[in-house]
């Protein structure tokens, strides 16, 4: 280990015009903040298996806080001291108070409170049982002290990795999804956040020590420094962290716009960031960005929810980063994983997933606050946001599954960049798509931030979907079911149009076909707005409709010849690419123009329009795609009408099709029991 020279504090003043050493648009600067997430945690899934991913630590207990005090070892590589847990009893009666803590560590003591008499415990497996002096009926508060050691073995994302670096070691934590359990006894499970937590950590004095929340005090004692880090706003455990190296601090402000401190109150709130100590007294470039992303973030997603603590960064050796509360660990230095992981503060930190299959609403909302970032600072990054947005939704055609993930077993599909990443920022943006309409967009996500069922709590999509649905007045629950919760794949479009010459310009009919099957998707039929873009001798002409139909004709209007039709030509939906062609005939226009009543338990009514068919063959799949029901129907002067008896169908979803020579259209329905 190389002499340390005497503890240097960096002060900068962070503004929200960054000074840049290398040019904007340099993708090795700019950095692909997501992909560097994914790839960062998943490759260390290698090091060594998951644990077992079922959280045991009592149910009936809502932890309200946590005191860790704890004495780290780098050079031969051990953690140990104690941990609090204190907490409500909650549902029915206590008596054995489980948490969760691996084998690894041992367990020496556990107490009732700081100094109390001793309680009998076991250490079976992976679950530490405590025995309390009494039971504890619902409302009543527990408070424990647990004492242990060990040497964390390094999980499916590293969890607690001792190393050397140019000859100085360093230590750190990554818990993220199952880890904290790894390293520290605690109910190891998203969904119950303590209120506050403190962490104290003895450490030779050549190193520091980052933590959540405010550092409160630094006292040397003897050869050695114990740095305590304090936070008050509520937190899971899986964004408890220590990052522990020789480094350099550099503190600096971020001070809110007189833009956003008129809608929020003025603001001044520390930057606190620990940068490996390799001679140099730069900031490393993208870190440099926070308070211009922060300016940024707080105009899109509501004020930081941590303002009266801190934000800022602890260097680490893992590739990529990792959103711990209030301090990010981070082994890049890219402008856009600098944004993605601000962007998780809100979304991930703030509100955290009542449970892992809902993690997109993690990765994908911090894969989008990357683009918004680059949206709005265009002018500086000219291009980025439109070709990372291309970029993720070629990547997004890889999403295998729906997007609530069903398995939560595995690291690599948990994080498979093309699900919860790349496709959960492409809902969102055909999410703002849908919406028509930016302003109602952004206040879907500061809504959902400032959500009093969610705020600094815990949520799932039903909870996103319900914000969503109340900001745009809106029935999205097609676009939640077929992007996100029950549906796979994308459409696949194929498109015709025909045009003759009307009073005052030209009619246009345009035809537009879906035909993805299963196993590709198992959506019948994508429902969703689409643009179409008619060229005409006089300019671009732009329509916006509504695609429920596996075939669908619409009838346009423009004031001169068409040369070419384009299908959504700002690629809002996630689709395969569109072909297009044009026809020498005016399209039949078989639609169907009702169904109801639907939900239907007994029958249901078909109407419909044939153009100059006068018999359609009309048929009835199930979801699956298996035909449960055929047959041939007459129409009068163009009109046609059948009653479907669903008395013998299954509950569950079923398409309806009716069908000519050349033309057919579908519609979905749903059975009831």
């Amino acid at each position: 280990m190389r002499l340390r020279r005497p503890l240097l504090l960096i002060a900068f003043i962070a503004t929200a015009t960054p000074s840049f050493a290398a040019p904007p648009t340099d993708p090795a600067v700019l950095g692909d903040g997501a992909l560097s997430c994914a790839e960062g945690k998943m490759v260390l899934e290698s090091l060594a298996p998951l644990p077992e991913p079922q959280s045991v630590a009592s149910a009936n207990l809502d932890v309200t806080y946590y005191h860790l005090d704890l004495d780290v070892d780098l050079v031969a590589s051990l953690v140990g001291g104690s941990v609090r847990t204190v907490g409500t009893v909650i549902n029915s009666p206590l008596s054995v108070l489980t948490l969760d803590l691996l084998n690894n560590m041992t367990v020496t003591g556990v107490t009732l409170g700081e100094g109390g008499p001793a309680l009998a415990f076991s250490h079976p497996g992976n679950a530490l049982n405590i025995t309390l002096p009494a039971p504890v009926n619902p409302g009543g508060q527990v408070d424990v002290v647990v004492s242990y050691a060990g040497t964390p073995s390094s999980g499916g994302f590293g969890y607690f990795q001792f190393g050397t670096r140019a000859g100085d070691r360093y230590a750190w934590s990554l818990s993220e999804p199952y880890g904290a359990r790894n390293w520290w006894p605690c109910k190891d499970h998203p969904s119950d956040k303590a209120d506050s937590v403190r962490v104290t950590v003895t450490v030779p004095s050549q190193y520091r020590v980052g933590s959540q929340g405010e550092l409160v005090s630094e006292t040397i004692n003897g050869g050695n420094t114990t740095y305590d880090w304090v936070s008050r706003y509520p937190i899971s455990s899986y964004l408890v962290s220590l990052a522990i190296g020789e480094y350099v601090r550099h503190l600096g402000t971020y001070t809110r716009s007189p833009a956003l401190a008129g809608e929020f109150g003025a603001l001044s709130m520390p930057l606190d960031h620990l940068v490996y100590d390799d001679g140099s007294t730069a900031l490393p470039f993208g870190w440099g960005n926070v308070a211009d992303v922060l300016d940024v973030f707080e105009d899109w997603f509501g004020p930081y929810p941590f303002a009266s603590e801190k934000y800022g960064h602890s260097e680490t050796t893992f590739g990529g980063g990792m959103e711990h509360q209030t301090m990010t660990s981070l082994g890049g230095n890219t402008v856009g994983l600098v944004a993605h992981e601000l962007g998780h503060q809100w979304y991930g930190d703030e509100i955290s997933p009542r449970s892992w299959p809902h993690l997109w609403l993690n990765e994908g909302f911090a894969t989008y606050s990357e683009i918004l970032y680059y949206q709005e600072r265009d002018a500086t990054y000219p291009g980025t946001a439109n070709n990372l947005l291309a970029s993720r939704y070629n990547t997004a055609q890889g999403a295998v599954g729906t997007l609530v993930l069903e398995d939560t077993t595995s690291v690599s599909n948990m994080f498979d960049f093309s699900r919860v990443y790349a496709k959960g920022a492409v809902v969102l943006n055909m999410l703002r798509f849908v919406v028509d309409d930016d302003a109602v967009f952004k206040t879907i996500l500061r809504d959902y931030a400032a959500d009093p069922a969610v705020e600094y709590g815990v949520a799932t999509t039903a909870d996103f979907e319900r914000v969503a649905e109340t900001v745009s007045g809106l029935d999205l629950t097609t676009f939640f079911s077929q992007w996100v919760t029950t549906g796979t794949g994308y459409p696949f479009y194929r498109s015709f149009y025909y045009a003759q010459p009307s009073a005052g310009g030209y009619d246009v009919w345009v035809t537009l076909q879906q035909f993805q099957t299963q196993p590709w998707s198992n959506v019948f039929a994508f429902e969703t707005p689409i643009e179409i873009a008619i060229m005409t001798t006089g300019g671009e002409e732009r329509f916006r409709v509504q695609n429920d139909q596996r075939e669908q004709v619409f009838h346009l209007a423009v004031a001169a010849e068409p040369l070419s039709v384009e299908i959504d030509p700002d690629n809002w939906i996630l689709r395969s690419e569109i072909l297009t062609g044009v026809s020498d005939q005016t399209p039949s226009l078989l639609a169907i123009t009702a169904l109801a009543p639907n939900p239907s338990r007994n029958a249901i009514t078909l109407q419909f329009t044939t153009g100059d068919a006068d018999r359609v063959a009309m048929d009835v799949f199930d979801v699956a795609g298996r035909r449960v029901m055929s047959r041939t129907v007459t129409s009068v002067a163009g009109i046609g009408a059948q009653t479907i008896d669903t008395s013998r169908l299954a509950a569950g979803v079923y398409f309806v099709r009716v069908r000519t020579a050349g033309s057919q259209a579908s519609r979905k329905f749903i059975v009831v029991r």
